[in-house]
């Protein structure tokens, strides 16, 4: 098993020490202009990869503290949620169904006819909920562009400010990291869960 090398051993504790995520700090500080612009990627690429958005969120706030983290946060998930929602604009329900299941989209869709574009801010607001599945989601419902840009930009900002203020206050004592480290494991295992459980689905119907 790979886990047995020595050198593969000797080389975790080096990649998760204080020493190397200071290094990585300080590398990412020292790019300038384009570190933040890298930490504004990730989030974009998180609108068409499964990359656990609180990671980079702490990420951003550990480099570049609470604020700008925040802020590149939030530029780089609004540049994503429109990404994700001009495909769906463009490709319709064939590309949708790559990244959303059949039976999502149309529980969205149902509560997006009753509730209308404040119905999508309040969804905004609960961190269980794809931040994918609302962008490809409200591209193909009848929501105009500025209607789906307040919602978004309102919506998503209370669930970062609390999960950011939830790292800062973790990191002074052992006791937080250890209950926010159980929290971003239950959060992605129940996105993965559920993925995965929807796809099954999706295979199901079709066939």
């Amino acid at each position: 098993m790979v886990w047995m090398v020595p050198s593969f051993r000797e080389i975790i504790p080096i990649l998760f020490s204080t020493d190397a995520v200071e290094s990585l700090k300080t590398y990412m500080r020292s790019l300038g202009f384009w570190g933040p612009l890298f930490a504004i990627f990730l989030m974009v690429l998180h609108s068409v990869v499964f990359v656990p958005s609180e990671i980079i969120l702490f990420a951003n706030i550990y480099i570049y503290g609470f604020a700008l983290g925040l802020i590149y946060t939030w530029i780089g998930s609004m540049l994503g949620a429109y990404l994700s929602f001009y495909l769906a604009r463009l490709f319709g329900k064939p590309l949708v169904e790559k990244f959303v299941s059949i039976e999502k989209h149309e529980k969205f869709d149902r509560w997006f006819q009753k509730n209308g574009t404040f119905g999508l801010f309040i969804l905004r607001l609960i961190p269980l909920f794809s931040f994918n599945l609302l962008n490809y989601g409200a591209g193909l419902v009848s929501i105009t562009f500025w209607q789906f840009t307040w919602s978004t930009a309102l919506g998503i900002i209370p669930p970062m400010m609390v999960m950011g203020w939830l790292y800062i206050n973790s990191l002074q004592t052992n006791w937080g990291l250890i209950i926010l480290f159980v929290l971003i494991v239950s959060i992605v295992l129940i996105k993965i869960y559920k993925k995965g459980s929807l796809a099954k689905y999706s295979r199901r119907s079709r066939g």
